[in-house]
């Protein structure tokens, strides 16, 4: 008599988690698999179009780099006359030689080494929006994830006519001319 009540026991737990487990597969379960995308981005936004800063410019800027050896207790800036990065005293561990690159002038878009380099205090990207083509209220700063391959969103704001977003890290950033809906 005692086994069969263990066995009636058994079976009712399978059955249950069963019938448990199917619920959670259907398509409007509360831990059923979501259609929408977890991580937001695009894979190619419409960035912003450089002006050159003088004709026959183009070809010097698409393969200048700027660089500069930024101190770790006073900060610093460096700037390519397009964009500039400002770095709080403090923001690197050690003083680091920084550089700029434009690697498809006369889109917005700047990768910003040592890449992956991570800040302990504030570092501001800033473009001057007066040698943009497009003239726009709405801006937002773009950046590459490396993991995923799509440009995410990390904000930004209009300052003192320039574009301005805070840096966690340095990677890819690339300027879009008009907010975009994330996932779109």
């Amino acid at each position: 008599m005692c086994r069969t009540k263990k066995a009636i026991r058994i079976l009712t737990a399978i059955s249950f988690l069963s019938i448990l487990a199917a619920l959670g597969c259907g398509t409007y379960s509360p831990v059923a698999p979501s259609n929408t995308p977890t991580m937001p981005g695009v894979e190619n936004p419409a960035f912003a179009t450089l002006l050159p800063a003088s004709k026959g410019s183009d070809a010097a800027m698409k393969s200048a780099v700027e660089s500069a050896m930024i101190s770790a207790k006073d900060g610093g800036m460096i700037s390519n006359g397009y964009y500039s990065v400002y770095f709080a005293p403090g923001a690197l561990q050690e003083d680091t030689e920084v550089s700029i690159e434009m690697p498809e002038f006369p889109k917005a878009i700047v990768r910003l080494s040592p890449h992956g380099i991570q800040f302990n205090a504030p570092v501001i990207l800033s473009l001057d929006l007066g040698k943009a083509a497009e003239q726009t209220g709405e801006w937002d700063v773009l950046w590459l994830n490396d993991v995923t391959g799509l440009w995410e969103s990390i904000g930004g704001y209009v300052e003192d006519g320039a574009l301005k977003a805070e840096l966690k890290h340095f990677s890819e950033y690339g300027d879009n001319p008009t907010r975009f809906k994330m996932g779109t």
